[in-house]
């Protein structure tokens, strides 16, 4: 069945309301609103309108009801808005085809799908055969897809970002105070970003962005060349709860960054990093309710989608620029326009947000939401505690394995780490938190405190992405060199040496029964002959006694 909109009424014409103008006096003198109608008063009524007694009864029942002059205007004329004179039989066949051909991932245009309907509805040789006569044109048509309700027409032919604008979404979805409530999201940015020796292009960086709800300040961001993972969502929410000085010091960047501070709700899509129980746990243990949102419906978090649009649409003044669609980037290499660094990009990021928190916000009232950070954090209680420990905190945020101790400490792929400290550990499970940033240590917790347990053994002090990207570059020259002749040579050296297998075993297999041979017989209660063969004693003859010596002599 098919949803479909509720049809307007016809409009009044301005003539049907003049002529309910001039019967409203008459009406309203002589028509009680309650108790019944005499004859005598349908009698005067009909005297002075020159309306039939019919007609005036009929008003006078729609007068009572409502009793206005709009009441007394002449209905238009004509059929209903939206009402189709089509048989039942067509009507349903309509509406199947509507489903098959409209009504799903990616929908074609009404036009196309009338005429395609249309078709099907009329073919001699289809499934329905209707005669033309019973058949709407595709005007008609157009007209019924057009009348399907909104909801259902996004929910079957639209993705969940799409489909939002289209349906009901009724309730409020509000923060109950500052820092109650935080949304975070990631996007790619549009624009190309270079690298810092050689200047040379690399790729789009990753934005993490969290926004306080109450004040629409930005709490937290973060910057990385990498796809969203468990790391990066601890470095966004570390850098959110933790003030901005020292990281604004540390990239030189003069603006104002007071929104920092313990959140209380953090809304997130449904991603595998938000959803991960290192980051649940990480999150929890700072007094953080990880309120995963619901699946689907982009609603849910609209004040970061709609930061995220308008941070993403700052980038189109940056070198590098790739726009928003293939249209825009007509005729445009961005890649050979780049020319920012990540941290050149990081500093300009930092300035786009200070004008953002001084640019008037509607969702505010007009407010800015560095003025309504300040208002609300007159007279609040301190925005983290006095005590927090960042090295901590920053660590709780990593990603996180459980390994068994070893004789040899802990092992994460394919390296060691040991620690005094794991000596009376062997055979436990522990959790150890991992950097990627460095292979040099990892951090094991013991009794709620992170032991630093260094590597065994020598490595470069690299990120471990780079490590993945050698070991990954290694394996490829390995797989080269196996298919250039190095896979044959190793099949023809495993054949040969099968055959040296094969032949020691027979050689072995000849010699052992060649001793069992000479092997002599086991003591039996029949006494063994014993004895010698006589051996023939040769003689050798002289070559002139010997008959018939033609045979040593060359023959032409």
């Amino acid at each position: 069945m098919i949803e479909r909109k509720p049809q307007p009424a016809k409009a009044i014409s301005t003539e049907a309301l003049a002529t309910g103008a001039e019967l409203y006096p008459i009406f309203r003198r002589h028509v009680p609103l309650d108790g019944s109608i005499s004859a005598r008063v349908i009698a005067e009524v009909s005297a002075a309108s020159g309306l039939s007694a019919r007609q005036v009864r009929r008003l006078a029942a729609k007068f009572r009801a409502n009793p206005v002059a709009t009441s007394l205007a002449p209905t238009p004329r004509g059929p209903r808005i939206g009402s189709h004179r089509i048989a039942d039989p067509v009507r349903a066949a309509i509406e199947r085809l509507t489903h098959e051909i409209f009504l799903k991932k990616p929908p074609p245009s009404a036009a196309l799908a009338a005429r395609e309907i249309h078709g099907l509805l009329l073919a001699e040789d289809g499934e329905f055969r209707f005669s033309p006569g019973v058949v709407p044109s595709e005007r008609t048509l157009i007209r019924l897809i057009g009348e399907i309700s909104e909801p259902q027409r996004a929910k079957s032919s639209m993705g969940s970002k799409q489909r939002s604008a289209h349906e009901p979404h009724p309730g409020e979805y509000r923060s109950e105070g500052l820092l109650d409530l935080v949304q975070m999201d990631h996007t790619r940015a549009d624009v190309i970003l270079v690298d810092s020796t050689h200047r040379e292009e690399l790729a789009r960086p990753w934005i993490t962005l969290l926004v306080e709800v109450w004040t629409r300040g930005i709490l937290g961001f973060y910057v990385s060349f990498g796809d969203p993972s468990i790391f990066r969502c601890g470095r966004a929410v570390a850098n959110a709860l933790l003030p901005k000085e020292p990281l604004l010091e540390e990239l030189g960047v003069d603006v104002s960054y007071p929104m920092h501070g313990q959140f209380h709700r953090l809304h997130a899509d449904h991603a595998a990093p938000h959803r991960a129980e290192s980051f649940r746990r990480a999150c929890l243990a700072n007094g953080i309710d990880p309120d995963i949102r619901p699946r689907g419906p982009a609603h849910f978090g609209g004040h970061i989608e709609r930061l995220i649009g308008t941070m993403v649409g700052r980038m189109c003044l940056l070198p590098g620029a790739t726009g928003g669609n293939v249209t825009q980037r007509d005729g445009y290499d961005a890649g050979k326009a780049a020319a920012m660094t990540l941290a050149e990009f990081e500093r300009w990021l930092l300035l786009q947000i200070a004008i953002y928190h001084n640019t008037p916000h509607k969702g505010l009232g007009g407010q800015c939401p560095a003025q309504a950070w300040k208002i609300a954090v007159s007279g609040h209680l301190p925005l983290v505690p006095a005590c927090l420990d960042v090295e901590h905190l920053t660590r709780q945020f990593l990603p996180v394995r459980q390994r068994t101790v070893q004789a040899y400490g802990v092992q994460i792929l394919h390296r060691r780490y040991w620690h005094p400290v794991l000596a009376h550990r062997i055979g436990q499970q522990i959790t150890v938190y991992h950097d990627e940033r460095t292979l040099q240590e990892v951090y094991a917790e013991i009794d709620g405190q992170f032991v630093v347990l260094p590597m065994v053994g020598h490595y470069p002090d690299v990120s471990e992405p780079e490590w993945e990207a050698e070991r990954q570059r290694l394996r490829r020259e390995g797989s080269a060199f196996q298919a250039d002749g190095a896979q044959a040579a190793t099949a023809r050296y495993i054949e040969a040496a099968r055959r040296e297998v094969v032949a020691a075993r027979q050689r072995t297999a000849s010699s052992r029964q060649e001793r069992k041979r000479r092997e002599q017989e086991g003591v039996s209660h029949s006494p063994q002959t014993k004895g010698r063969i006589e051996r023939a004693e040769v003689r050798w003859l002289p070559a002139a006694d010997l008959p018939q010596d033609d045979w040593l002599k060359w023959r032409k």
